[in-house]
């Protein structure tokens, strides 16, 4: 909000531009992360230890 208020500009725009940067186009939706963490501390989940798991829509390179 701060951001958009500096730049002049409304929220929406700050968002459209950050996910132009995004490989899948878009920012990602507070529920997309929701539902990784409910998976992971999820019986599903139980046996994943020690990983990074990238949730940047591919902004991050991961060789």
């Amino acid at each position: 909000m701060r951001r958009a208020e500096g730049q002049g500009t409304d929220v929406d725009s700050i968002y459209e531009a950050m996910g132009k940067r995004v490989p899948l186009g878009r920012v990602g939706e507070a529920e997309e992360y929701a539902d990784l963490i409910a998976f992971l501390v999820s019986e599903r989940g139980a046996y994943i230890t020690g990983t990074a798991i990238n949730l940047d829509g591919g902004l991050c390179p991961v060789v």
